[in-house]
């Protein structure tokens, strides 16, 4: 059974469920709108049955779901574990909650590590920051990948805009459900309008991103929501066919290729954290 937990001030209302440490309700004062995707009936859950999960160890999908380690196979799912894990929120107040998830008997079933994973969101003035934290405290380096999934609510796909700070190379996009590094479709501009035909073949996924920041815009209500952070190794632009909402999602990892031997350490994207190290990663919601 999961927990609800609740921050605001004058701009948000942000509702986070311990499972998956993951934010359910993203409510903006101002605009009086919520602007998080959530399935509330039977037909919506069909369609996507999370709001912005937590992608970890792994963001995407293994080739065959599986991947070895030190002569050993394990299975994944896509995803990872963690947005279907109860996490404890170790911090509760007026403007800030803390969440954690630490390694146990049945992480050890997919993935060998110990590790403690915390997931920060705050809320200042019209900005909400959401930071993960991924602790070494196994007796080796651990391997790992991490990413956001925030899914934006667009009643009306052809009032919005996707808007990079700067001109992005292009995206490539995945071919039974692996990447495909060998086919880049090319952006001729700074923007990219969003159509039905455009998610076809899954997620747009994005590398080396020099943008700092990803708008986007709905321009009848001249109202943008703005990531920061969005320089990270790969960035991911997702929607469904019926396209009730935009994903925008940095990310510190990306699916596996046709062509990769499936060996942890050889992994595209992963993340090597040397013992009682910590890595952080911090993006963060703006109105405006």
């Amino acid at each position: 059974m999961s927990d609800w937990y609740q921050i605001e001030n004058i701009y948000f209302v942000v509702q986070v469920s311990s499972t998956g440490a993951e934010m359910k309700r993203l409510f903006a004062k101002t605009w009086r709108k919520e602007l998080l995707w959530v399935a509330r009936d039977e037909s919506a859950k069909k369609i996507w049955n999370r709001s912005a999960p937590i992608l970890f160890p792994i963001v995407g999908k293994l080739k065959d779901d599986q991947y070895n380690f030190k002569g050993k196979t394990y299975s994944m799912p896509q995803h990872g574990f963690a947005r279907d894990r109860d996490f404890k929120c170790v911090e509760c107040s007026d403007h800030q909650l803390t969440f954690e998830l630490v390694a146990d008997k049945e992480t050890f079933v997919h993935y060998p590590f110990c590790f403690e994973l915390r997931v920060q969101y705050a809320i200042e003035e019209n900005m909400l920051i959401i930071t993960y934290s991924v602790k070494n405290t196994d007796r080796q380096d651990i391997y790992f990948s991490i990413g956001a999934h925030p899914a934006f609510l667009t009643s009306n796909l052809e009032d919005y805009e996707i808007r990079f700070e700067k001109k992005e190379r292009g995206y490539f996009q995945l071919k039974n459900k692996l990447v495909d590094w060998k086919n880049l479709t090319g952006l001729s501009s700074e923007a990219l309008i969003p159509t039905k035909e455009l998610f076809t073949q899954d997620a747009l996924i994005f590398k080396d991103v020099k943008s700092t920041y990803v708008d986007l815009i709905n321009i009848p209500r001249n109202e943008t929501i703005r990531i920061h952070g969005s320089h990270t190794p790969y960035f991911g632009i997702w929607g469904k066919d019926s396209i009730p909402f935009i994903c925008l999602e940095p990310w510190y990892g990306v699916s596996d290729d046709a062509h990769h031997d499936q060996n942890l350490e050889t992994k595209e994207g992963i993340q090597v954290l040397a013992m009682g190290a910590e890595f952080k990663f911090t993006y963060s919601v703006e109105l405006t």
